[in-house]
């Protein structure tokens, strides 16, 4: 079973699935937030929290789940293998994101009105899509704006060193947990090679 799902989760028409689930999941997620609120603003607002949360679960999952010693060795090994191969098509299966989602509105709604759980919940699926997304880009493409030269750079250095610079689309936990690494030039060395161009 494990060598199964380590398969699968591989594969490039998993990856590509997820990418768009997970959009989709967020989407709808907010939609049915939409379809049964007296305030759409509250909804837009849940769903903005969602968003923005989502960067420390990025950080937390990186550094505590693919990168520590614990027993749920599957976690490490599918992580180990984006970092023996950074262009793999490694992902959650494709459903993880819908299915996760509709637990935790599920067990939200214990404690809040549904229609905010979905808010939430949906901010954070799409949230998850922007960490997929930028990594997927990172990876395979030069950026001419700042920020994103920062982030690539910023991830290059967590390929070299990969206790540090657990975060992708934010440095803020890094930083508050004391894994931030300040590169030096000499850190790049290589970068061309993790994101497919061309050195020039």
């Amino acid at each position: 079973m494990k060598d199964l799902i380590l398969k699968m989760t591989a594969s490039k028409w998993n990856y590509y699935l997820s990418l768009i689930a997970d959009g989709m999941t967020g989407l709808v997620f907010l939609i049915f937030s939409f379809r049964t609120t007296d305030d759409i603003w509250a909804s837009c607002a849940l769903f903005i929290v969602g968003v923005a949360s989502f960067t420390f679960v990025e950080y937390a999952a990186h550094a505590w789940l693919f990168h520590k010693n614990h027993f749920l060795k599957i976690f490490i090994e599918g992580h180990a293998h984006h970092h023996q191969n950074p262009f793999g098509y490694d992902a959650m299966p494709f459903f993880s994101s819908a299915l996760i989602g509709f637990l935790l509105v599920g067990l939200l709604s214990y404690v809040m009105p549904q229609r905010d759980a979905f808010a939430l919940i949906g901010g954070l699926a799409m949230g998850y899509f922007n960490y997929g997304l930028t990594h997927h880009l990172i990876h395979r493409r030069e950026f001419k704006l700042p920020y994103y030269q920062y982030l690539q750079e910023f991830h290059f250095v967590h390929h070299k060193k990969p206790r540090k610079n657990h975060g992708m689309t934010a440095d803020i936990f890094d930083r508050i947990f004391n894994t931030y690494y300040q590169w030096v030039e000499e850190d790049l060395e290589g970068l061309e090679k993790l994101k497919r161009i061309k050195k020039k």
